[in-house]
């Protein structure tokens, strides 16, 4: 994509209008009438696959039951599961009958549950067996919570059967979707953190997931375009829970790509699914990245068919993106950048790898410019500091604060995203790290990401985290947190060593190297540096000052 600047602010090409009384529901209708009987789903785990045509039909009839319950528009209701076929009816159902769709994460706490549930006051939850128990105790007391809907075959807590509900046949020609306004109405209740805090509920309109669709079939229409090699099939891997994982797999599925999911990552499957289903295209996080970097079960395993891997939810370094394809042969890992918020993706690269390292451009409609993190300056291609984003992809409002809300957004219509990054003089962003994780030594700012990357280029590690030290006199140390490979016997000097060699001395390892058995990720793969912190403070790990 070409961007342009003009006075520090980068600009995408041109939006392409979508006139907003259209419908994200309609829209999904119409795709999948026409998928028809070609398969559209297939679960790894299983083998078992569904056509659209059966995932419409079920979506119709799970609608026209909800509505028999008091289902209407404006409602809210919660979906919280692993992915499954029955994860897709449900969320069609709940759009078709224009209602609000609410996703949630499968392992929160009941605190971040009561937290979530009490913002976005569901009429029904969707569940899975696995957080039923949870979800139960959580909204039992709740007045506004009238049924838990329950997948499966078993009377986990007091619920109605979601096989009981799809069981009556519904004319899919005679079925008539809720009438919207794209612009206004509220389709889906996303959770994200915000730049801080508990979960917030982010409302995201028919428009802001019809807009994401467009540039989702642009990236990849463009990029099979320089590749001149079609996408067929396609794996999803990321929790649909996860706003990453919800949006790419619709919008892939709307583009008619046959799609193999899988519950959860599980080394050995993940890399057989590729192998064996002869996988086209795929989403992956960092830490998935760092896995065919230097996973030795991954050269056991042909992994040539793919063609597309795009990256997101967090920084990607330049040196893990060249270690994957010296060591698989897969093409450049096409880096993308983006926030709930802004309906995810904002930023997507498809230069196939002249500009390595970069998240690519602004989306098609998007600005975005970077502010020095003290004095609020506007600044120029090169220097670091936070980006804001103005898009039609702009998220509504979190729902049931509208102090977040306003805080989130200048004058301008600017959204800001917590983000630290820089752009080149092509406009090409790259992203350094969350504002909130910068580590601070003696005045300088040191992004634990890019030291992340440069620790995991040391052949004896396999994972790593990084985080800074409370300390009286520099402020903070770095930290690093890091897992082995097997059988090596990789030293904390040698670590330390390894960074000293590479960086200046500000970014040096002076808290010391921490070896754990893994680091803790969240379910989109972002390492949970809170949780580093908070074993780095308690007295069950080593700490050292060098």
């Amino acid at each position: 994509m070409r961007a342009n600047i003009h006075n520090n602010i980068v600009s995408g090409p041109v939006e392409e209008h979508i006139p907003a009384h259209l419908s994200y529901g309609q829209f999904i209708y119409d795709k999948f009438k026409q998928g028809g009987d070609k398969i559209a789903l297939i679960s790894a785990e299983t083998g078992e696959s569904v056509s659209y045509k059966y995932i419409l039909q079920n979506s119709v009839n799970l609608a026209t039951a909800l509505r028999a319950l008091g289902l209407k528009k404006g409602d809210v209701v919660a979906l919280s599961s692993e992915n499954r076929f029955e994860f897709t009816v449900a969320s069609l159902a709940v759009i078709f009958s224009g209602a609000m769709l609410s996703t949630l994460n499968v392992t929160y706490s009941p605190g971040e549950l009561t937290h979530i549930l009490k913002i976005i006051k569901p009429k029904f939850i969707f569940s899975s067996p696995i957080i039923a128990q949870n979800l139960y105790d959580c909204s039992k007391d709740l007045p506004y919570v009238e049924k838990i809907i329950l997948f499966g075959e078993y009377d986990v807590v007091p619920s109605i059967f979601y096989n009981d509900l799809i069981k009556t046949y519904v004319n899919i020609d005679d079925f008539q979707l809720a009438d919207v306004n794209g612009a206004e109405d509220t389709v889906a209740v996303m959770c994200s953190s915000g730049t801080t805090g508990l979960p917030k509920g982010v409302m995201l309109t028919h428009i802001n997931f019809l807009t994401l669709s467009a540039h989702m079939k642009y990236y990849l229409s463009t990029s099979q375009e320089q590749s001149k090699k079609i996408v067929k099939t396609g794996l999803t891997l990321i929790p649909w829970f996860h706003a990453y994982g919800f949006i790419t797999t619709m919008a892939t599925m709307c583009m008619h790509v046959e799609v193999v999911f899988l519950i959860r990552f599980d080394e050995q499957q993940f890399l057989e699914t590729i192998q064996n289903y002869k996988i086209n295209m795929t989403t992956i996080v960092p830490p998935l990245a760092v896995f065919l970097a230097k996973h030795p079960l991954v050269t056991k395993y042909d992994l040539s068919s793919l063609t597309e891997v795009w990256c997101g939810a967090a920084p990607l370094s330049s040196e893990i993106q060249k270690m994957v394809y010296k060591r698989t042969g897969i093409n450049l890992i096409k880096q993308g950048y983006g926030l709930t918020e802004v309906t995810m993706a904002c930023c997507v690269d498809l230069t196939g790898g002249h500009k390595i390292g970069s998240c690519g451009t602004p989306a098609p409609g998007m600005k975005i410019k970077v502010l020095d993190i003290d004095s609020g300056k506007l600044l120029p291609a090169g220097e670091k500091g936070e980006l804001w984003i103005k898009s039609p992809l702009r998220m509504k409002g979190y729902m049931g604060d509208p102090e977040a809300s306003n805080a989130l957004i200048d004058s301008d219509g600017y959204v800001r995203t917590g983000d630290i990054g820089y752009y080149d003089n092509d406009g090409y962003f790259y992203i350094v790290d969350r504002l909130k994780e910068l580590i601070k030594y003696k005045g300088f700012q040191v992004a634990p990401a890019e030291l992340e990357a440069i620790v995991l280029q040391h052949p004896g590690v396999a994972d790593c985290g990084v985080v800074g030290l409370p300390d009286e006199e520099a402020g903070e140390l770095p930290v690093a947190f890091v897992v082995r490979q097997p059988n090596v016997k990789v030293t904390e000097a040698e670590i330390v060593q390894h960074v000293a060699a590479k960086m200046s001395p500000a970014k040096h390892l002076r808290g010391g190297v921490i070896f754990l058995e893994e680091i803790p990720k969240n379910a989109s793969g972002k390492i949970l540096r809170r949780e580093l912190k908070a074993l780095l403070l308690s007295n069950k790990v080593r700490k050292s000052k060098l």
